[in-house]
């Protein structure tokens, strides 16, 4: 049977995984959220009920204190169930634990929002009776939800529904994994009032409760409204300590269907009684809706939401449906009133005790900005909504500004362990990306107004204040002891992604004045009054961003971690045995910082939020480095891997990290997905696709597209909104299709401009040869023997053994790297100066002799073939380790016949490393797999093709293996072998 892809399925049901299954099958609407337990409760591991936002406070207790830690931990608290119902049939009570089940299917609805559970059960007396369970939470009216029971037995009996407000099960303490909740110890509830409505009559039977959290003092009502089908008797029961309500009706018959709605309010604010008529009002709308209603609204807002969020993959139906399942629960976590954001697990379970976090902005936010703007909005004013506690924080950290914490519900910092908490100050610049993407993507400076301008102001403030000109590092803006995004290197200086991700925050708050006192000049009257905002400051801050320290390692070409991470050990697993996974759970945090782990990408996820800082040579050189030193012991770290796997063109590794993003929680990958699933990894399922697959970045306002289709997908599609205007992608393995409703859009599909409208746009998925980079010596002409006689000269003199089979290694590689080879075959060390000296003197003696060069010296068919490609439009460079390149074309009277020269001077790293063609393509302004490459040397092949580009070798130094095409001499190159 073909893969249902709009729904999830169970139908085999198995207790040990059930705490899995109650994650899996949630369902929630951004304010009310139902882990996917049975109705009757009989056989459950967590019936989690849970209100965005709705938290209790305890006391962090340390064995050490000090000044500005956390005082409260904040948890998302179970609540009462008003959904639950028990079925008895004949005085037989079911359970899923109950003998006599025939079948079982449980069933999430992605185009609706329904659970359904159904079951086929035969009576200890043989009669089949038929169960049917839907519950649905409204996502038009989130303070409502109802659930419909249906009962059908195949001869007459007694049937009692008993309906009840079920308490909150109090669990266990977490252990030592952070990742699981709860840190309660004590029921967070006390109920203060219980009854029966006195509204409405029999029919449609009432009842509710209220309650109050023991600490925090936030008021909770909740009720339920019932509406059954067929003549029953109803009888009112009271039970427990609190006297809770309840309803049991009795049905002499065949069939019963019974309809119970029920609602949910809470307090905004600690100590806030509840709004009477806000309570009135969620009764009557109980009290109002029928089931068929609630479907019709729920249908028609889950197709407004997948006109716009879904991702289409045809050849791939479990991946289909991982994303939909993915896309769904992230919708139903997300809090929309402004007053509550994203939890880690969202609303599916107490892992993480329900904090807000990093995620939501870095993961979640991309996916709303793009699909659901209204809902960006939503989660940009909760954060303006705690900007006062943020200021607070600040103050008790001794800092000007304001600083978000690290976990938060209420807005106080709740993290327990500074060093991976309070430390990651870059959750700073991470609000003020995301708000900053909000802008440029919809347009919507109304925000600005309502607050956000006074968050990106305040918190860049804290920056300036946190950070300081350091003397010893040539006066570069140092930030100190602070945690990047990798939690294994922690209180460290200089981390590459704060640093970074401060530079943009400060340097976009600067841009941001400019535009207000041009186009918003009340507003920024107002920031000026209100926060003392002077010309003098933002000065500050443009310096502070021009001078960031941005740690670079020359040697290896990489951006170092932090100032330190370089030299840290690696993990020697001889020494220390294999790496056990998750290393916090396995390692005492000194083993763990003191290595050279990580536990997610860092500067690789800086690479993928500031790509246009990043060319794309250091981006691959950087992935590169750190992939293999990357543990995934965060859910967060495949996605970004995926994408920067797909920019490096690394496609199969990219499809594998994807997969695993997309598939975390319905395949269990991280084995706690009981505790709630991952909303993060969920919304970066939606950016491995949109980021990895289709290579989509934002570059100066402009949508682009490095379309890399994985080889078992046949189709993907798929929907960004800017502003008004809503483009459509569609890729397939020969082409990409844009189209534009609501107006027309500027694209950039690799090198190519198009402007997009109503009418498809069809351009080729596969990568088109627009230019061939050539190198130069072997290939455009050959001083091979000049560069020989140089050498010799040089180790004749200093009695360095040296011919030409040592000569042959030195091809295609700078004239640094080939002095290394000399003195490494003559075990010869010598310091800098002499390095220096030595490689001086060969290169005058090398230039004195090409003043013998002429264009008779250009290597045979060279000439022609640059004349035809010209005249094809193809544009040419030069990609050459030599740094008389220049002075060699204009003896050669080249100087004009390339589009581009790369200044050898300028190349980090040379040969085989493809910096030196990648920088040719950016020259040329085109991507690298859109050239093609041209060599004589092994090393040069082997750096065209890690350049992503079409490899074409020449000569005999060249195994013909090792490159798209071959010749044995420049005579034989065509058109044809280079083009594509």
């Amino acid at each position: 049977m073909a893969l249902d892809t709009w729904s999830l399925e169970e139908t085999r049901f198995d207790e040990e995984f059930l705490a899995r299954s109650e994650s899996l099958f949630s369902i929630g609407n951004g304010y009310l959220g139902f882990r996917g337990f049975f109705c009757e409760r009989e056989v459950t591991q967590h019936p989690g009920v849970f209100i965005n936002g709705f938290y209790e406070l305890s006391p962090i207790h340390y064995g050490e204190d000090a000044y500005g830690f956390a005082r409260f931990n904040q948890t998302m608290v179970d609540l009462p169930d008003c959904r639950f119902v028990s079925v008895s049939v004949d005085g037989n009570k079911f359970s899923m634990a109950t003998e006599g089940i025939d079948s079982y299917r449980k069933r999430l609805d992605f185009r609706t929002g329904v659970l359904s559970h159904e079951v086929v059960w035969k009576t200890p007396e043989g009669k089949q009776v038929d169960i049917s369970w839907n519950t649905l939470l409204s996502m038009d009216h989130q303070h409502v939800g109802a659930l419909r029971l249906v009962v059908h037995c195949d001869r007459t009996a007694i049937i009692v529904i008993r309906s009840a407000i079920a308490l909150p099960a109090h669990r266990a303490m977490a252990g030592l994994d952070p990742r699981v909740g709860t840190m309660l110890n004590r029921p967070a509830l006390h109920c203060i009032d219980s009854g029966f409505s006195t509204e409405g009559d029999n029919r449609h039977p009432a009842f509710q409760a209220a309650f109050k959290t023991v600490e925090s003092a936030l008021h909770l009502s909740c009720g339920a409204v019932h509406n059954c089908e067929v003549p029953a008797h109803v009888e009112r029961f009271s039970e427990g300590e609190a006297n809770l309500p309840g309803l049991l009706f009795t049905i002499h018959g065949t069939s019963v269907e019974l309809c119970k709605c029920f609602y949910y309010h809470t307090s905004g604010r600690p100590g806030e009684a509840l709004p009477l008529q806000q309570v009135r009002e969620s009764r009557l709308d109980a009290d109002c809706f029928c089931w068929e209603d609630l479907i019709e609204s729920q249908r028609k807002h889950f197709d407004e939401f997948w006109k716009y969020a879904d991702i289409e993959i045809d050849g791939d139906g479990k991946m289909q449906q991982a994303l939909r399942f993915n896309l769904f629960q992230l919708h139903q976590s997300t809090g929309t009133d402004g007053m509550s954001s994203l939890a880690a697990k969202g609303l599916t379970g107490s892992g993480y005790e329900g904090h807000y976090f990093w995620d939501t902005e870095i993961y979640g936010m991309p996916f709303f900005n793009h699909t659901r703007s209204s809902t960006a909005r939503a989660l940009i004013r909760y954060r303006i909504s705690i900007l006062d506690h943020a200021r607070a924080r600040a103050r008790e950290l001794a800092q000007k500004g304001a600083l978000y914490p690290w976990r938060t519900i209420n807005g106080l910092e709740a993290s327990a362990y500074f060093p991976a908490g309070t430390a990651q100050y870059h959750i700073n610049a991470d609000i003020a990306y995301s708000i900053f993407q909000y802008l440029e993507i919809t347009g919507d400076e109304s925000i600005l107004d309502e607050g956000a301008a006074e968050v990106l102001f305040e918190t860049a403030r804290t920056w300036f204040d946190l950070g300081y000109f350091n003397p010893r590092k040539q006066g570069r803006f140092c930030i100190n002891e602070v945690t990047g995004p990798d939690e294994y290197s922690a209180l460290i200086d200089n981390n590459c992604y704060t640093n970074l991700m401060a530079q943009h925050h400060l340097s976009r708050v600067c841009t941001l004045a400019v535009h207000l006192k041009t186009n918003k000049p009340d507003l920024w009257g107002r920031l000026q009054k209100t926060m003392g905002l002077e010309d003098a400051e933002l000065e500050e801050f443009a310096k502070a961003a021009a001078s960031m320290h941005v740690p670079f390692d020359s040697e290896l070409g990489i951006n170092p971690q932090d100032d330190y991470f370089l030299e840290k050990e690696e993990w020697n697993a001889t020494k220390r045995g294999e790496l056990r996974h998750p290393m916090l759970l396995n390692y005492h945090p000194l083993v763990i910082y003191r290595h050279r782990v990580i536990k997610q990408a860092d500067t690789v996820l800086a690479t993928l939020l500031l790509h246009d800082k990043f060319p794309w040579y250091l981006r691959k050189r950087n992935f590169d480095f750190y992939e293999p030193l990357t543990t995934g012991d965060s859910s967060l770290s495949a996605c970004i891997q995926g994408i920067m796997a797909f920019d490096c063109g690394y496609v199969d590794l990219g499809d594998t990290y994807s997969r695993q993003t997309a598939l975390m929680d319905i395949d269990d990958l991280h084995r706690n997905t009981k505790d709630g699933l991952h909303t993060a990894a969920m919304a970066g399922s939606w950016m491995a696709v949109v980021y990895g697959v289709a290579g989509y970045r934002l570059h100066d306002g402009m949508p682009t597209f490095r379309p890399q289709l994985p080889s078992s997908w046949n189709r993907v599609r798929f929907s960004l909104t800017f502003a008004a205007v809503t483009l459509s992608v569609s890729i397939d393995p020969k082409h990409t299709t844009y189209q534009a409703s609501g107006g027309s859009l500027r694209i950039r599909h690799r090198s190519e401009t198009v402007v997009v409208g109503p009418d498809p746009v069809v351009l080729s998925s596969r990568p088109r040869c627009k230019a061939v980079v050539f190198d130069l010596d072997g290939v455009v002409t050959s001083t091979d023997s000049y560069h020989y006689r140089a050498w010799k000269r040089l180790a004749d003199e200093q009695g360095w053994a040296f011919d030409e089979k040592v000569n042959q290694k030195l091809r295609g590689i700078s004239r640094r790297q080939s002095l290394q080879v000399i003195l490494d075959h003559n075990h010869v060390m010598l310091d800098e100066d002499a390095m220096q000296r030595f490689a001086t003197r060969k290169n005058e003696w090398y230039r004195s002799s090409l003043d013998s060069l002429t264009p008779g010296d250009i290597l045979p068919g060279i000439g022609e073939l640059l004349s035809q490609l010209r005249s094809k439009g193809i544009r040419t460079a030069i990609a050459s380790a030599s740094r008389n390149a220049s002075h060699i074309l204009k003896r050669l009277r080249l100087e004009d016949a390339f589009d581009a020269v790369v200044p050898a001077s300028e190349v980090v790293k040379g040969k085989p490393d493809p910096e030196v063609f990648a920088r040719a393509a950016d020259m040329l302004d085109l991507c690298p797999e859109e050239c093609c490459g041209v060599e004589d040397a092994p090393a040069g092949i082997e750096a065209i093709n890690a350049a992503m580009m079409r490899s074409v070798g020449v000569g005999s130094a060249i195994d013909p293996q090792s490159c798209a095409a071959y010749v044995d001499s420049t005579d034989k190159l065509t058109l044809d072998m280079l083009l594509f």
